[in-house]
């Protein structure tokens, strides 16, 4: 099959240049790799683009976040990452910091992905420069919210999913 490209050369001339390709015509299977792509079509966009929730002088983080997702998906978080912490205690380094798990509550889970959204909003060096009490770098919300080492624990037993009900060749998808 020939296609053809054309060029635009800086000095505004254009100019047309036939390739080879080998592809097989019909190129909309998505299990063969094409050298091209084809044309997308956009449909356009009718909704809206801004999340209208007004929160009026909100106390903390947490309450913040609890406008924005719901309290099932904070409780599913909170109970799986406690029970894949259950799971895998034994496989991850021990030191005293990490000896002292306690289960992560709703409210935790909501104060961490707070701070996961503030993480996106202020651009540090380092993840520990959030927790500094440098005043040139402190940003006192973070440390005020939740301690570093709770933060970590909490990073770590992160889970959407139970593990053990993994079906083989269930693929990546599971997960989520």
């Amino acid at each position: 099959m020939r296609s053809s490209v054309v060029v635009d050369n800086s000095d505004s001339e254009s100019s047309t240049v036939e390739e080879e390709c080998s592809e097989p015509e019909n190129c909309d299977n998505s299990d063969v790799w094409c050298k091209t792509d084809k044309k997308r079509r956009n449909e356009p966009f009718l909704g809206t683009t801004v999340l209208n929730i007004v929160i009026h002088n909100p106390e903390s983080v947490a309450e913040v976040l609890s406008s924005v997702i719901g309290e099932y998906l904070i409780e599913l978080l909170a109970d799986q990452s406690n029970f894949y912490h259950n799971q895998n205690s034994e496989k991850w380094k021990v030191s005293p910091k990490t000896l002292k798990w306690s289960n992560i509550t709703p409210e935790d889970m909501r104060k961490f992905l707070g701070l996961i959204i503030l993480l996106g909003q202020v651009k540090k060096e380092n993840i520990r420069d959030y927790w500094s009490t440098d005043p040139t770098i402190s940003m006192p919300i973070f440390h005020h919210t939740m301690s570093t080492n709770r933060f970590d624990s909490i990073w770590q037993a992160l889970n959407f999913s139970d593990n053990s009900q993994q079906v083989e060749h269930s693929g990546r998808l599971f997960k989520i």
